[in-house]
């Protein structure tokens, strides 16, 4: 099998995203809380922080685990662009306020914002990606943000987990897409049916 180079796998998955149905749509997003949610419960201490994401346009919903975790008693942080391609951190809940962040098209919460190593108890990171892999490898859109975030928190020697989340169609077998040592692997992908700690057995098609 040859790997599909980054720019045509990104415009295959993203053409594959925007040709699903709204029903596609919402019960993706219901099976990502339903699944995403008993594995928080599994490996993360009630009360601990989960760092989460806001999902836009055609990304899968996170919408439904956020509150769910949240409703939980867990305490959620999502992220804000910082200049340089960084990232920090906001406390989330429902109720959050969300103003126009440094990509004035996308919203992000109001509030302080911490660094990764201010985020006392982080427990588990969900990571957006286009694609992943059963090697673990992560495909996002190109900024780079999630890759560097990674990367510092494994360089400060936190080893807490890292889970993509995708569609059912968008966890192939390693070796579908490219990858380069810039790009920061994931340690578990969420679907909206299954929860694969990667890497994973070889998948066959």
């Amino acid at each position: 099998m040859r790997a599909l180079n980054k720019d045509q796998a990104r415009k295959d998955f993203l053409r594959l995203r925007r040709e699903m149905t709204d029903t596609e749509r919402t019960e993706a997003a219901q099976g990502l809380a339903r699944i995403g949610l008993g594995k928080v419960h599994d490996l993360v201490a009630p009360g601990a922080t989960v760092a989460g994401y806001l999902s836009v346009g055609t990304e899968p919903g996170t919408g439904a685990l956020l509150e769910g975790l949240c409703r939980a008693g867990y305490r959620v942080v999502v992220p804000v662009c910082e200049p340089e391609r960084q990232l920090s951190w906001c406390d989330w809940t429902p109720e959050t306020e969300l103003l126009p962040g440094l990509h004035g098209s996308l919203l992000e919460p109001a509030g302080q914002r911490y660094a990764a190593a201010e985020l006392q108890e982080l427990g588990l990171v969900f990571v957006p990606a286009l694609v992943a892999d059963s090697h673990g490898g992560r495909m996002g859109k190109g900024g780079g943000y999630y890759d560097r975030f990674l990367a510092r928190l494994r360089a400060d020697g936190n080893p807490v987990p890292a889970a993509a989340v995708v569609f059912e169609h968008e966890f192939v077998p390693a070796g579908s897409f490219e990858t380069t040592p810039l790009d920061a692997p994931v340690d578990a992908v969420l679907t909206p049916s299954h929860w694969r700690q990667v890497p994973s057995e070889p998948m066959y098609t």
